[in-house]
């Protein structure tokens, strides 16, 4: 697509949801005890279904449930299949590739700097952790064996997700401080660019972290997020078939939106906290701003305001490490191994994460536990 073909999607978002949370928020006067149920259901994805709600919301969970008719379960399973091998480092590319790049675009990282649930709170840091681990959570509740069948989580945690970019959208839209030249909030071109980061761009991170997929693999890990993207809302022709076209667009995309922004690099501040501070001590310190200069490249790096080159020693040092003394292997091996070994210890930190006291709400199915070594 063209420049101007997506500019012109920043014009456009998701009728169903906004005329579903429209309603929802103007069939009576402002009630912030409504607004507390409606968010407080949203946001507890192991519910089947949130009660309390009005019918009509009840009916968009049920209209919207079955899978697409193009859907090719085969596919899905070989996507799942690749998230059960790979999950901790799939997972550690939503930190270091994926959330970075939606970052970079200047845009649309307005949204989720005005949302204010992704940047510390007067030196606090557990919003930030809290929302990220929530991010992570859909994650592993879509892309799970099974995740979007019919007794998964994943189907049901999609819809919650389009019904609250809906419902961001209403109150952004509604506030005083969003700049019309950003386009409409989380709007078509940032859902499939946002789409994108968490498909192709984890895929091509695979390949960066020294693992090798067949051309299969990476179609069917496609093929499950452009299910994905069906249930949140994104339009059809904005989740092509394959890894090649998928990719393409996402570039395209990347291409036409990246540029530097204050709420960019504040983001990507906060995330390099959240990574910090969920691997206490010493031995990984400055690791993160490694992995994320390695991953995103120089362009990138600098629109975040990361600095290029990479100004981590620890980093090259830490890799020679997990080197075999074997002299065949190369340092591309070695430099897979640092991936998998930090990956597991950022999925162990979040696994066992506490706020105030209380352990995080954070869900991982048995038979991943085992996989990963949990």
């Amino acid at each position: 697509m063209n420049s101007s073909e997506l500019r012109a999607l920043r014009k456009i978002t998701d009728p169903l949801a906004d005329e579903i949370v429209t309603k929802y928020f103007t069939e009576s006067a402002f009630d912030r005890e409504k607004t507390m149920l409606f968010f407080d259901a949203l946001s507890k994805n192991s519910d089947p279904i949130p009660s309390g709600l009005p019918d009509y919301l009840e009916k968009y969970f049920y209209e919207t449930e079955d899978l697409p008719s193009w859907a090719d379960k085969n596919k899905i399973a070989k996507g799942e299949k690749l998230f059960s091998t790979y999950g901790p480092q799939i997972l550690m590319m939503l930190c270091v590739k994926s959330l970075p790049m939606a970052y970079s675009c200047g845009d649309g990282a307005q949204v989720l700097y005005k949302t204010g649930r992704l940047i510390e709170q007067n030196g606090v840091i557990d919003g930030v952790n809290r929302r990220l681990m929530e991010t992570t959570q859909f994650v592993i509740s879509v892309a799970q064996e099974n995740g979007l069948g019919p007794q998964g989580k994943g189907i049901r945690t999609a819809q919650k997700v389009r019904l609250m970019h809906a419902s961001i959208r209403y109150f952004l839209g509604k506030g005083k401080d969003w700049d019309p030249a950003w386009g409409q909030p989380i709007n078509q071109e940032d859902m499939a660019g946002t789409l994108q980061s968490f498909s192709s761009l984890v895929v091509e991170g695979l390949g960066q972290s020294s693992l090798t997929l067949s051309q299969d693999e990476k179609d069917a890990y496609i093929h499950l997020w452009r299910v994905v993207g069906h249930f949140i809302g994104v339009k059809p022709e904005l989740c092509p078939e394959g890894y090649g076209a998928a990719h393409s667009l996402g570039e395209s995309i990347f291409s036409d939106q990246q540029k530097p922004s204050d709420a960019g690099k504040i983001l990507a501040k906060s995330l390099l906290d959240f990574m910090e501070y969920m691997l206490p001590g010493n031995l990984f310190d400055n690791l993160p701003l490694f992995f994320l200069q390695t991953y995103m490249g120089q362009k990138t790096s600098e629109v975040l305001g990361l600095g290029w080159p990479p100004k981590n020693p620890l980093g090259y040092f830490m890799e020679r490490i997990f080197k075999d003394i074997d002299s065949h292997e190369d340092s591309d091996e070695g430099f897979g191994k640092l991936v998998a070994y930090f990956a597991s210890k950022l999925l162990f930190s979040m696994d066992h994460f506490y706020y105030g006291g209380k352990k995080a709400r954070f869900w991982i199915p048995p038979s991943l536990r085992e996989n990963w070594r949990l």
